[in-house]
């Protein structure tokens, strides 16, 4: 058991980050394809499209739980319980991600008017994105409810890698974010069908369970989970209201610490899950979960602290450090940290969304009007304290998460209806 861990936990971890080099190079390679304007919509899409996809990711985390119950039910490995739910759970996948789809699409002409720099064809596209993304998301859940983390990596990777190779091959022979916007959304139909096709043994049951609390479950999911990446961006959405020029530069720079304290992580929250999901395992789960993750965010902290200076240079350029009304440099933990304590954020989230409870989501919420009030009353005269405020309120929201957590039960795992655990067959 602790060797097949140690080797879940490689094949993650080196998938993941594969998977995020990936999406970092799609980002960079438009950068220099497209130049500043054109990039600029790419960004401002793809930050849209970030937004957009909060149930597509609530959606893989309630797939994950449901799966991860059937698969205890049926002894530890995917059986007839799983089988009878994978099928449905695809199709409330793709009926969820039409939705989406079709509320960006009505409303790209009303987001085109408030953001000027795209085009409501643009936003179009964008929304098309989201069909193939939640139904993508629907068989990772899959793939991580069963413990199946080879295919839960090769399919990462090979999303990414579609968005990617479409972005390089398309920025470069055309040049248009609109297009480039296209290619991505239907080269993800062909990663649908490869995530079809790596599961199809799961994949069996061709009907819609109705009646079974989904659509509720997944709303809680969602707006707890939007809390939380709202949490994580908070700091950098209101540092371009205060801040302009190379001050503003340096703190978008220092995002990208935040983000590698944040995601550093992001592999024990997806090995731990669908043990978070198991009353049985919850609480060695949850312990072990938050100590990966507490030991991952503080040695990230300390190695940006300890090399700071030549990132900075490397990375950005001197002009990063010159200009600026603060050192990026001297202040670059502070970003890592930042990102490290809201990953534990995300985790207990994870664990709320795996117990079904809204309990961490109220917390959250909590903590983002703490961080506005305290931004916008005294917190915005600094760089250093805008992003210390968004530590402290970070580390206070994951002790009082971690505390709900620990107090917490899992409730039973609630038996499936005859209908739902039907042999695959019918």
């Amino acid at each position: 058991m602790a060797r097949r861990l140690l080797a879940d936990s490689a094949i993650v971890a080196v998938g993941i980050m594969a998977g995020n080099v990936l999406s970092y190079g799609f980002s960079f390679a438009l950068s220099h394809q497209l130049g500043s304007t054109g990039y600029g919509q790419i960004g401002a899409l793809l930050a849209l499209f970030l937004i957009a996809s909060i149930p597509a990711t609530a959606l893989q985390a309630v797939t994950a739980r449901r799966v991860a119950t059937a698969t205890a039910q049926d002894g530890g490995i995917a059986g007839d319980h799983v089988r009878a739910l994978a099928g449905p759970l695809i199709r409330w996948s793709a009926l969820v991600g039409l939705g989406e789809a079709l509320v960006l699409l009505l409303l790209s002409p009303a987001l085109s008017a408030a953001l000027p720099a795209v085009s409501a064809a643009q936003v179009a596209w964008t929304a098309l994105s989201l069909l193939p993304y939640t139904v993508i998301s629907g068989y990772f859940g899959l793939a991580q409810g069963t413990s199946r983390f080879v295919a839960f990596t090769t399919l990462f990777i090979a999303m990414n890698a579609v968005k990617f190779g479409s972005g390089l091959i398309v920025g470069g022979a055309v040049r248009n974010p609109t297009v480039v916007m296209g290619a991505v959304a239907l080269s993800w139909f062909a990663v649908c069908a490869l995530c079809h096709y790596v599961l199809r043994d799961l994949v069996t049951t061709r009907r819609l369970v109705r009646g079974d609390g989904y659509l509720r479950e997944l709303g809680t999911a969602s707006w707890g989970m939007g809390a939380a990446l709202m949490l994580s961006l908070l700091d950098g959405l209101l540092s371009a209201h205060y801040y302009r020029g190379a001050t503003l530069g340096n703190y978008q720079a220092g995002a990208l610490f935040t983000r590698a304290g944040y995601f550093g992580p992001q592999f024990v929250a997806i090995l731990a899950y669908p043990r978070l999901a198991v009353p049985a395992t919850r609480r060695v789960a949850l312990r072990a979960g938050v100590a990966a993750s507490l030991a991952i965010g503080l040695v990230t902290t300390v190695l940006v602290a300890a090399t700071a200076g030549p990132l900075v240079r490397i990375a950005f350029g001197s002009h990063y450090t010159q200009g600026a009304s603060f050192s990026l440099e001297s202040a670059a933990w502070l970003f890592a940290l930042a990102g490290a304590v809201q990953a534990l954020v995300q985790l207990v989230q994870l664990d709320a969304v795996a117990r079904g409870s809204a309990a961490v989501g109220w917390l959250v919420l909590t903590g983002i009007a703490a961080e506005l009030i305290a931004i916008t009353v005294f917190a915005h005269d600094t760089p250093v304290r805008l992003i210390t405020t968004a530590a402290v309120v970070g580390t206070v929201t994951a002790a009082a998460g971690l505390a709900l957590a620990a107090r917490a039960r899992h409730p039973a795992a609630r038996p499936l209806a005859a209908t739902e655990h039907a042999p695959a067959a019918a």
